[in-house]
């Protein structure tokens, strides 16, 4: 009987090493560049409503900590860069986001030694242009998110995301009262230090 209870002691002691290391494969600072899809829209004023498309990369700072065997919980900043097109609004002027900067926290669950499944939510800022130049605002929003990242080896990695985001009603400065919101896809790869 002492050999039987000593026997599944160390089992267990090993496998719960065992999976605390799949959380420890994705512990520490990590930064990566995605091509980002937008697909976003602006509802203004007077009922206008409509879309817009546009592509273009995001740079991304993480920490992540292991909190258990296979929890994690990671906090980054992510930066957008150029001009996301949201819909066109009143006299015909396009308008757009640019400068989005979301800061993240995102718990995930490894699911193996070399793949993590995350959540993620986000708080925004950007700014709010028209086409014509006229008009722009700052936007505050937030936003959440689901995606998985996979090791290549131990450092590199490649990843892939959803976020849906919503801003803050925005005034622009000739009177037009814009919602922007927007759905992101992305496409990664990264270097774990």
């Amino acid at each position: 009987m002492k050999k039987l209870f000593a026997l599944t002691a160390v089992v267990t002691a090993l496998s719960s090493a065992q999976a605390f290391a799949q959380a420890k494969n994705f512990e520490g600072f990590s930064l990566g560049v995605n091509l980002e899809s937008d697909s976003s829209s602006v509802d203004a004023t007077g009922g206008t409503s409509t879309s817009g498309s546009s592509t273009g990369l995001g740079l991304q700072a993480q920490y992540t900590w292991p909190l258990s065997n296979n929890f994690l919980l990671g906090l980054g900043i992510t930066a957008n860069t150029g001009n996301r097109k949201a819909g066109t609004y009143a006299n015909g002027n396009d308008a757009y986001s640019k400068d989005r900067v979301s800061f993240d926290l995102m718990p995930g669950i490894a699911v193996s030694d070399t793949v993590l499944i995350f959540a993620k939510a986000s708080s925004i800022s950007a700014s709010a242009t028209s086409s014509d130049g006229t008009s722009t605002s700052s936007l505050q929003g937030l936003g959440y998110g689901l995606g998985f990242r996979a090791l290549i080896d131990k450092n590199m990695f490649w990843q892939a995301g959803y976020d849906a985001v919503r801003f803050n009603d925005v005034t622009f400065s000739n009177g037009t009262v814009a919602t922007f919101k927007g759905n992101i896809f992305s496409l990664g790869f990264g270097y774990k230090f």
